[in-house]
């Protein structure tokens, strides 16, 4: 039944005149003429996009010490494009369709001595396989949706696939309590690996000349991670305060997007790969069309504004935060418990409309909170929910 539906949805997606899907079927017919074969065993890490590679990142270089050989393979087409970190990695792939010959196929030549699953992208023939060759299998943050495990298919899927996994790494408690109740017993529970991540990042020193000539040591209010209903919630705001300067990042760049925000804006746009290194501009709207920044670009500005909490739910807020923002976001954050302890500690807001944004803006710029305090307060909480990398390696070398 699923290798049907399997190749139903590839067919679906074959026929879709997208260019993301173009350029993805075109990679998944290239993925055993490109991937080098493995003479020697390697970790295999896989993750769906390159949010869940940011969330396994700090556990690499431990697993390095185990085996300095580790390929990496995605899913999307933005983690595949977008990964350029190969002083930790040794080679990239595509994860092939999740056939059981693919499958097959493709655990030959990557001939792993364990694999490494960030989060949930958990495919039926691929841990299958991986069951059958004893190449031991683990799930770092796992993390289920309550709504999803009501459903009875989707509670049968789980239950099905995940008891193949060797160990999963939950990332709350009530995934951790589904396994349990579904008698899967190679489950822990972890805190966010993402934290350990952003602890990492904010000691990184980015130095950009290009954002520091945009600024001009003005006020800086920078978007983050913008989806296509966030854009209404900003854009009247953005017009009304020319005296500040206003960063703006969409979640996905591409040059389709990129127009689109221009238009909002016209002639008082600049985009960052126009910006000369050492030229000043009189623009007071920079849109930021690399990717990749983001993270970094936060420690340019005072409060910030993150996206995806009009759609499925918001992006990272800990960014931000962890470099001194404000942090306003949308009324989807109930996932996220991170967003809850920014609220009650006052150094984010939840906001429901382009009014509610507008306000709290022009409050905080009329009363800023300084980016020391701030800071102080999200690091104690951070290095307080902080995962000990040892506890995770602890399991893995014993069921290797």
């Amino acid at each position: 039944m699923y290798n049907i539906l399997l190749k139903l949805i590839y067919l679906i997606l074959y026929l879709n005149p997208n260019e993301k899907y173009k350029k993805w079927r075109f990679a998944q017919k290239q993925i055993f003429e490109k991937f080098k074969p493995n003479k020697k065993k390697v970790i295999w890490i896989h993750c769906a996009s390159l949010g869940e590679y940011e969330h396994i990142k700090a556990l690499i270089p431990e697993l390095q010490k185990i085996n300095p050989l580790i390929n990496i393979t995605f899913f999307s087409p933005s983690g595949y494009h977008h990964f350029q970190n190969f002083d930790l990695i040794q080679q990239k792939s595509y994860l092939p369709l999740d056939t059981k010959d693919n499958m097959k196929s493709f655990i030959h030549i990557m001939n792993p001595m364990m694999v490494i699953i960030s989060k949930n992208d958990v495919w039926p023939n691929m841990v299958t396989c991986l069951k059958e060759y004893n190449i031991p299998s683990y799930s770092i943050g796992c993390k289920l949706h309550s709504k999803k495990t009501k459903n009875w298919f989707v509670r049968k899927y789980y239950k099905k696939y995940f008891s193949q996994i060797n160990h999963i790494f939950c990332e709350d408690e009530f995934t951790y309590q589904f396994m349990k109740n579904e008698k899967i017993t190679g489950c822990s529970t972890i805190e966010n690996m993402r934290i350990n991540q952003i602890l990492i990042d904010r000691e990184h020193k980015f130095h950009d000349n290009k954002i520091l000539n945009f600024i001009e040591k003005k006020r800086t209010i920078t978007y983050g991670s913008l989806e296509e209903n966030d854009y209404d919630k900003i854009i009247d705001f953005i017009h009304s305060r020319k005296d500040v300067k206003h960063i703006i990042v969409p979640h996905e760049i591409n040059s389709k997007i990129i127009k689109k925000i221009e238009g909002c804006f016209f002639s008082n746009c600049v985009l960052y790969s126009a910006i000369e290194k050492h030229k000043k501009t009189q623009k007071n709207v920079l849109i930021v069309d690399k990717f990749g920044i983001l993270k970094h670009i936060y420690q340019y500005s005072n409060i910030a504004y993150v996206g995806g909490g009009f759609n499925n739910g918001i992006h990272n807020t800990l960014e931000p935060v962890v470099h001194g923002n404000f942090v306003l976001f949308g009324p989807k954050y109930k996932k996220f418990k991170e967003a809850f302890w920014l609220i009650e500690k006052h150094i984010g807001k939840s906001i429901r409309n382009h009014t509610e944004l507008s306000e709290e803006i022009n409050t905080f710029l009329k009363k800023p909170q300084s980016k020391k305090n701030i800071s102080k307060k999200i690091l104690s909480f951070l290095k307080a929910k902080q995962q000990n990398i040892d506890t995770i390696l602890e399991i893995i070398k014993t069921k290797k």
